[in-house]
């Protein structure tokens, strides 16, 4: 999967929803908007996806940044493009070093805290950050977030979108009928989902998930800082999405 597929799924009326979640309803039309407007891009008026688009990795990387700089423009575009990023790094794990991947080790500082395992960290563990990790562990909040949609759900979904749009993307995805359902399948109940995270934001007082959230974003940097500079960039813009 390239980021073509996470456009396309945040371009359909089935899935996007879905995706993003309620936390983007009142973003989710000018979403699609922009997301619609980059897929008529990618097909410079063909009609199937696989035989007419161009897979060359500086069309890949400029329909990327094109679609990025349109959710620049939105209102909450930190929060939005915090959470693309977040998406862009799940599309990203096979042709990144498993280590090298600041999502996929976000999650794994936030389990470690988690089970208070720092003592490796490279942040000061304050007391009000062992007060805030006690308060996850004694509302036994989770460290995955439950999902709604296994594979049948996903397909009847696919199946039973009607909207003129998603009869479109259908038609230009012909070729690969289940695509996008395997994309968005990998993408909505992926190991590396952040979600978690806002469940503990619903459940802990502010100051107490600010700790935690600082702490978790702070510490990822740096660890990936030692194992990659460019990727260590990565970090904070995934996490800007539990500030707003």
């Amino acid at each position: 999967m390239n980021f073509d597929h996470v456009i396309f799924i945040a371009s359909t009326d089935c899935f996007s929803g879905e995706l993003l979640g309620e936390r983007f309803a009142a973003n989710l039309d000018d979403i699609k908007y922009a997301a619609r407007a980059e897929t008529l891009e990618i097909m410079k008026g063909g009609s199937d996806y696989y035989y007419d688009a161009d897979f060359s990795e500086v069309r890949v990387a400029k329909t990327k940044n094109d679609f990025l700089q349109r959710l620049a423009v939105l209102k909450d575009s930190g929060f939005i493009l915090s959470k693309f990023s977040e998406l862009y790094e799940v599309t990203s794990k096979q042709i990144l070093n498993e280590n090298a991947n600041s999502i996929r080790l976000i999650k794994n500082v936030s389990i470690r805290l988690y089970w208070l395992n720092v003592d490796e960290f490279q942040i000061e563990v304050s007391d009000a950050l062992i007060e805030a990790v006690m308060q996850v562990q004694n509302l036994e909040l989770p460290l995955e977030a439950e999902t709604d949609l296994d594979w049948d759900d996903i397909d009847e979904l696919w199946k039973e979108a009607s909207t003129d749009w998603d009869k479109y993307m259908k038609g230009i995805m012909s070729d690969v009928p289940d695509a996008l359902c395997g994309s968005f399948n990998e993408l909505y109940n992926s190991p590396l989902s952040l979600s978690h995270l806002y469940l503990w934001r619903d459940k802990l007082p502010s100051n107490q998930f600010l700790t935690l959230i600082q702490a978790i974003e702070d510490e990822a940097f740096l660890e990936m800082e030692k194992i990659n500079k460019d990727y260590a960039l990565l970090v904070r813009p995934a996490m800007k999405q539990f500030y707003e």
